[in-house]
């Protein structure tokens, strides 16, 4: 005959480890989707930078045209 509280243990290991395994996916899921946001991010500076600077140069640029003389 076997004993009630091995098959429990045996099951609540194996339910424990599950779960662990669960938790571990999860926050791997989490850890990409933070760099991934971190990285969109980045590249929605560089842009708005880059915008930022093309219209800077393009205004410079307007000013600094020479004037033509009659």
């Amino acid at each position: 005959m076997t004993d009630q509280s091995d098959q429990h243990s045996e099951s609540s290991a194996r339910g424990e480890a599950a779960w662990k395994q669960a938790r571990e996916a999860v926050a791997a899921r989490n850890q990409q989707a933070k760099k991934a946001g971190r990285e969109e991010r980045q590249a929605y500076e560089r842009r708005r930078e880059d915008a930022r600077r093309d219209a800077e140069a393009r205004a410079h640029a307007r000013l600094v045209r020479p004037r033509r003389t009659p």
